[in-house]
C-alpha cells in the first residue's frame, strides 16, 4: 500500500477518488454529506494495487490543516492509521490539524496523536496538539 498526496483540483484525483464519492454506500459511510474539493485542499490517498482504499482530503486555510470529510474501506484501522501518519508527518509543523470525526472513529484518530476538544450530536471535534502551532 502507499499514500499518495494530491492538491485539490490534480486531474489524478478524479480519476483515484470519483467512482467512490459519487457511490451511494460511500457517501452513506459520510452520514450523507458530499465530498468537496478546491485549490485550498489537498488529498492523502491509499492505493493498493491499482486500488483506492481510502482517501482523506485535507482543507488548508489560515494556518489551519482541516479533515472533515473521509473515507476507508471497512473501516480498515491499518488504512486509517497511514493516512493519518502521512498527514501528520507531512502537515504538522506548519499547520494546526484538527478533525471532524465521525463518533465510530474516535479510537482510530486518537491512535494517530488526535484528541477530542469538543462533542457533537454525531461527531467531535479532534485536534494533533504538542505541534507548537495550536492557539487554544
Amino acid at each position: 500500500m502507499e499514500i499518495i498526496r494530491l492538491d485539490g483540483e490534480d486531474q489524478r484525483l478524479y480519476y483515484l477518488v470519483a467512482h467512490l464519492v459519487m457511490n451511494e454506500e460511500v457517501l452513506k459511510y459520510n452520514l450523507n454529506y458530499p465530498y468537496r474539493t478546491s485549490s485550498g485542499h489537498c488529498w492523502f490517498i491509499a492505493v493498493d494495487e491499482g486500488s483506492t482504499l481510502g482517501f482523506i482530503p485535507v482543507e488548508l486555510k489560515e494556518g489551519k490543516a482541516i479533515i472533515n470529510n473521509y473515507y476507508v474501506a471497512d473501516d480498515d484501522s491499518k488504512v486509517f492509521s497511514m493516512l493519518l501518519q502521512e498527514i501528520v508527518l507531512t502537515l504538522q509543523f506548519d499547520f494546526e490539524m484538527e478533525s471532524v470525526t465521525q463518533l465510530r472513529h474516535i479510537s482510530d484518530f486518537e491512535q494517530n496523536g488526535f484528541s477530542i476538544v469538543y462533542y457533537w450530536k454525531r461527531y467531535v471535534k479532534m485536534k494533533v496538539f504538542g505541534n507548537g502551532k495550536e492557539r487554544l
